[in-house]
């Protein structure tokens, strides 16, 4: 079981603050009037600032919310004098972001008025991908619920602060929509344990379990774990770095510097704290849900049924296929081909594919998903029962691949972005987040695969990983996610590790 041993440092950045520091805009005003806006744009020092400001909805975004972002980040991409985006909550601690505003989607569908739902889809995916190609560092406060179109906005950008409040999520299988906003790019990528095949991706995608804080940091969700109580004092410090040349806030020596002044405030996880999966349930999803061994829903169904091992792991992988089985048929299929697709694209093609694949969805000309009649029995109904299901068929290869591909009669795009980029990797999630299954076992593969004779301890591997590399030198977890990889990946051979 992985507990929290390691205890936070103070480290000692080295940057320049501005000669003027100028204060901080007061919306409180703004907050308590009928009338305020659903986006906050304001100023902290030459960092600025956008507040969610939804509260009664949770933060759950609009089309008018992802339009005003998408064309203000587009302004500050150009301005010389805002050096780093912070990217917040008014409604903080209960939430950052509980998604898109579905519900109005599904009354829109219901009423044929697709091009609406079509525009909000556009305009959030726009959003998305703006957000993961930018070229400023974006610094995002997951404080509260962070649930669909709320880990769109968080995912793709750099620095991904978790809380102890945090309440992580993609819960689109219970409506019957489909992990969206690029999630099915991101956590292939970015997930540390149990992922060397996408395993742990496709599972938070299809079960829509709720991740807490503690576990999104050592799951890689969040780069770093940061009390909520520390956030205003964080984000005032982040207002008052500049990097050390005019107009160099792109540069990776200023993302160095706003990592550093991060780890200044980094908390403790919480006491007693022990991460949600045992080695044996990590052994249960990485068996069971290879992306690259499961053509289909129903290989992972037999697999859970036939998984063999310790009774702790019978009794969890029972309890994946029960919680499985009441989600949306057509959505599991349509989840497992977009990892299949997406997790070896570009980011750009990969918005691109959810963009289509909603758009499909919304108008659903084939009568082949029920997404906008299961989003009304939830959340427009309040049905508290789950949705009963028709669809249950096995869909054909073709109706999966029409449903996730663009139609000649809809014309669809992204908007275009100030940086007009794109890539296969995150250029820095990996620097400032903990390292992953896959980079351990290519630090130990490598050592012992130059030279046979080499013993690699356990205390050797986090060193490496705790000092070797500047960015995570010192952080917050790597022992224990270090020790636990190794427990449950290694073996020992002549008092050294081997990779199993």
């Amino acid at each position: 079981m992985l507990r929290n041993t390691i205890k936070c440092t103070q480290s000692s950045p080295k940057y320049r603050l501005n000669n003027t520091i100028r204060t901080f805009m007061n919306y409180q005003p703004q907050l308590n009037s009928a009338a305020a806006p659903s986006v906050l744009f304001t100023v902290q020092d030459t960092a600025r600032v956008i507040t969610l400001n939804r509260p009664k909805k949770l933060n759950a975004l609009d089309t008018k919310m992802s339009e005003s972002m998408f064309k203000t980040l587009n302004e500050f991409a150009k301005s010389s004098t805002t050096n780093l985006i912070i990217l917040k909550s008014s409604n903080q601690p209960r939430s950052f972001c509980a998604g898109g505003d579905v519900a109005t989607v599904a009354t829109n569908n219901l009423n044929k008025e697709f091009a609406k739902s079509i525009k909000f889809f556009t305009d959030e995916y726009s959003l998305n991908f703006q957000l993961a190609t930018y070229l400023k560092p974006i610094v995002t406060f997951m404080d509260g619920i962070t649930m669909g179109g709320g880990v769109g906005l968080s995912i793709h950008t750099p620095f991904r602060i978790a809380t102890q409040n945090t309440k992580w999520a993609m819960p689109e299988m219970d409506i019957g929509f489909f992990p969206d906003v690029g999630s099915t790019f991101a956590l292939p990528r970015i997930v540390t344990l149990a992922n060397s095949n996408s395993q742990m991706a496709l599972y938070l995608c299809l079960t829509g379990e709720i991740i807490n804080g503690a576990d999104a940091y050592m799951l890689g969700l969040a780069s770093h774990y940061v009390s909520s109580e520390n956030l205003n004092a964080l984000q005032k410090r982040l207002g008052e770095i500049s990097p050390p040349f005019n107009n160099d806030s792109q540069s990776s020596y200023f993302f160095e510097m706003v990592n550093e002044s991060i780890n200044e405030f980094v908390s403790p996880l919480p006491k007693d704290y022990v991460f949600k999966y045992s080695n044996e349930k990590l052994n249960v999803i990485e068996v069971c849900f290879n992306l690259s061994k499961n053509g289909t829903i129903e290989d992972i169904i037999d697999n859970l049924n036939q998984y063999e091992g310790p009774v702790e792991g019978k009794i969890f992988a029972q309890e994946i296929k029960t919680k499985i089985l009441t989600k949306s048929p057509s959505s599991l299929q349509i989840c497992l081909r977009l990892m299949q697709e997406n997790s070896r694209d570009h980011i750009e093609s990969a918005i691109k594919r959810d963009l289509y694949t909603a758009a499909n969805m919304c108008m659903n000309q084939d009568s082949l998903v029920e997404f906008s009649e299961a989003t009304k029995h939830k959340l427009i109904d309040k049905q508290k029962i789950p949705y009963p299901w028709t669809k249950k068929e096995q869909l054909f290869v073709s109706q999966l691949t029409s449903i996730t591909s663009p139609k000649p009669s809809l014309p669809i795009s992204l908007l275009r972005n100030t940086s007009n980029v794109t890539w296969t990797q995150y250029p820095y999630h990996s620097k400032y987040q903990l390292p992953t299954e896959q980079e351990i076992a290519a630090y130990i593969e490598k050592r012992t695969n130059d030279d046979t004779s080499v013993k690699v301890t356990e205390n050797e591997v986090i060193d490496h990983f705790a000092n070797a590399i500047p960015s995570r030198r010192g952080k917050l977890g790597i022992q224990s996610l270090c020790q636990l990889v190794c427990e449950r990946k290694c073996e020992e051979v002549n008092d050294g590790l081997r990779w199993k």
